[in-house]
């Protein structure tokens, strides 16, 4: 059973297809990264259901937040290598979007928790989790790293 190191987290305009991510973190017991992402031109779609959850405006996310492509660059030369855990397949698919409007490749992998420790496992791991979650990315993924850890301490 593999350990990861690194976790990741993003959160999104909504969960429409054409939504895009606004926020994304990523954490080790060693440093921390998060960013607010500043919308490309073309991402119009936008949730105020989302909005309720993540307390994130458009106009926050328009004078806040770094472009797609500076918050690209930063991650591939933050965990360039590395292997990134996410408690969602979902974050997949933001990488993806985020990635795609910075017209750049990913110089890390993102993988789902299961791939890392197993569906039994990571089914104990998520129990863990405590049951409000904030809805922001930089709380969610050191939620997630702490649960890991109690698992495999325990």
């Amino acid at each position: 059973m593999e350990r990861p190191s690194f976790f990741i987290d993003f959160e999104a305009s909504g969960i429409a297809p054409d939504s895009y991510p606004i926020e994304v973190a990523v954490v080790s017991s060693e440093a921390s990264y998060s960013s607010l992402i500043r919308p490309a031109r073309y991402w119009t779609y936008w949730s105020f259901d989302a909005q309720d959850m993540h307390g994130l405006s458009q106009d926050q996310l328009r004078e806040q937040g770094d472009a797609p492509v500076g918050v690209a660059r930063r991650m591939n030369q933050l965990f360039s290598g590395q292997i990134l855990c996410s408690d969602s397949p979902q974050d997949t698919f933001w990488l993806d979007v985020l990635y795609e409007a910075a017209e750049l490749t990913p110089t890390f992998q993102l993988k789902p928790l299961e791939s890392f420790v197993g569906r039994q496992a990571a089914s104990d791991i998520y129990r863990l989790l405590p049951t409000t979650r904030i809805h922001r990315a930089l709380p969610d993924a050191s939620a997630l790293m702490l649960a890991c850890r109690a698992f495999f301490e325990a």
